[in-house]
């Protein structure tokens, strides 16, 4: 339990960290992105000890998706879950809250966040990539910690 405060703890200085690096020099390189606010749907596939519970789920998520300096972007992902539950199971509803970063290397991207997941009440690390053309993002995620795993393919679009 200790080494997950540290590790929450480590995020949060890096993300600060490279917040304030960025916010020094943000306007003046080349290709920024202009659309850092998008919506997404996702269908995800549980496995583990979710996959006992329930069957393959659909969700909605709010996106952040800001370029710090050149090849760095922060990220937030606020999202709620569906899992129709499997057998006589209840259905499971989860929402999550993540921040964390990317690498952007032109349209391809592959990043990480930190995040809370309710319901399951499990903090996690989301492994992610994907492609990212300007306005529309498909990327492929894991909620890779924790009893209740799941991986989603997720579809966005910036406004």
């Amino acid at each position: 339990m200790k080494w997950q405060k540290n590790l929450v703890s480590a995020l949060l200085l890096a993300a600060l960290l490279i917040t304030l690096v960025g916010t020094a020099s943000a306007d003046t390189w080349p290709g920024r992105q202009e659309k850092v606010l998008g919506i997404g749907v996702k269908t995800s596939f549980p496995y583990a000890e979710l996959k006992d519970e329930a069957t393959t789920g659909w969700g909605v998520v709010g996106i952040f998706d800001y370029p710090l300096i050149p090849l760095i972007d922060l990220t937030a992902d606020v999202g709620y879950n569906h899992f129709p539950g499997e057998g006589d199971n209840e259905d499971v509803d989860v929402w999550n809250v993540c921040f964390g970063g990317r690498l952007a290397l032109g349209v391809f991207f592959m990043g990480g966040e930190a995040g809370y997941f309710s319901h399951v009440n499990e903090w996690s690390y989301v492994p992610s990539m994907g492609l990212r053309f300007d306005r529309f993002e498909g990327a492929i995620r894991y909620k890779a910690v924790g009893g209740a795993s799941w991986t989603s393919l997720r579809f966005g679009i910036y406004f």
